[in-house]
């Protein structure tokens, strides 16, 4: 958990010092900009949509990536401190092998722990020394995913994906007084896996789409090292971290016109978590609940038009601090975009900004900004297929 923090002290991405890290919101920029990556949209270039059941429609050979930059000012009564990162989150490459049938692989950013740390205190004897502790790493998923159109009315998708990752702690204890020795410690912990997802999508009208996602739990094998300043404490074993399943519902209804508003609700349960000895009754269930709206005819700069996109999102993080508040997440978005190559390439580029925690409830605070990017443009490969 968080360690109790000084006056003299700093840190960045401060939630991100404890259990797996920050949730990455990796995907569609588009669909972020609408709440959040659980959120259901009819995309012909929406190759990174979340739910695979999604991809069973795509037209084309079609390639897509998305990044982030990110700005994090933690925050205590005692501190401020800003951090500044570029993340990688997303590429998918999606192959329509009939009209009925899509084959997918791609790469998907799951959670992130880059953070540190610092505290200043000193000896019995009075010599002043500075502890920091750095966290990296992040966990991520390879999904390979089969997307089919049942009928005109259903999509279903399937997915297998491998799973990696490490996190990685490290600290150091230095001296103000040069002479003494510097103390240091590392815990590096590899873990793999595999997981599986199912993915349904009902349309059953013309202006109106209703999805579920299933996650199953991920049991990831475990190596974990050890290492110290006297390398006689050295150790390394093996170990079990297992992720819970989660689900995640979603639906967008097109009212009128260009006008579309999408919701989304997840959920996933951390009191079966188990491993990197996080203490189980310090976690409970991560909840997301979003709501978007987006007004697709735009409004046009210089012979263009650009779409507006608005959103608010919710999360309860898994765990608490620091002793049983709910750590609570809040969202607000703005999005565009802009259609490329003839309607055969799109860039979608979105603008979060938000607050994790509170200094009242858990006496410190994350103030968050993002910026998203996404790209993706299509190709025809086979026959053209049928449009629903």
């Amino acid at each position: 958990m968080l360690m109790a923090l000084p006056a003299t002290a700093w840190a960045t991405s401060l939630f991100s010092l404890n259990f797996l890290g920050e949730k990455l919101e990796a995907g569609d920029a588009r669909s972020i900009a609408l709440g959040g990556s659980t959120q259901l949209l009819q995309d012909s270039l929406g190759v990174l949509l979340l739910n695979p059941a999604l991809l069973a429609r795509l037209p084309r050979v079609t390639v897509g990536t998305s990044q982030f930059l990110a700005i994090d000012e933690g925050r205590s009564t005692d501190f401020r401190e800003q951090d500044i990162s570029f993340t990688f989150s997303s590429f998918r490459a999606a192959f329509p092998l009939t009209s009925n049938l899509t084959f997918s692989i791609g790469f998907r950013g799951r959670y992130d722990p880059d953070g540190s740390i610092g505290t200043k205190d000193s000896t019995a004897v009075g010599e002043p020394f500075t502890t920091t502790f750095f966290r990296s790493g992040g966990l991520f998923s390879v999904p390979l995913t089969a997307s089919f159109n049942v009928t005109r009315y259903a999509s279903v998708g399937l997915t297998f994906s491998f799973e990696q990752g490490f996190v990685e702690d490290r600290f150091e204890i230095v001296f103000d007084n040069r002479a003494i020795t510097v103390g240091a410690g590392l815990k590096k912990e590899d873990l793999s896996g595999n997981g599986y997802a199912a993915g349904l999508v009902l349309y059953p009208f013309d202006n109106l789409m209703i999805g579920a996602m299933w996650e199953s739990s991920i049991d990831y094998d475990t190596e974990i090292q050890e290492r110290f300043t006297q390398e006689v404490l050295d150790t390394f074993y093996t170990s079990t971290v297992r992720l819970p399943s989660g689900t995640n519902f979603g639906v967008t209804w097109k009212p009128a016109g260009s006008f579309l508003l999408a919701g989304s609700a997840a959920f996933r349960d951390f009191d079966g978590f188990e491993g990197l000895e996080f203490p189980v009754d310090r976690l409970g269930r991560e909840e997301s609940y979003s709501f978007g709206a987006e007004y697709g005819r735009g409004v046009p700069i210089k012979g263009r038009r650009f779409p507006l996109r608005l959103s608010f999102n919710y999360q309860k993080l898994p765990f608490d601090h620091p002793l049983g508040q709910d750590i609570k997440k809040f969202l607000i978005g703005f999005g565009t975009g802009i259609s490329l190559s003839g309607g055969r390439g799109k860039m979608d580029l979105t603008f979060q900004a938000g607050k994790i925690g509170s200094i009242s409830d858990n006496g410190l605070e994350d103030r968050i900004f993002r910026i998203y990017v996404g790209i993706s443009g299509s190709e025809a490969w086979t026959r053209k297929r049928e449009d629903f």
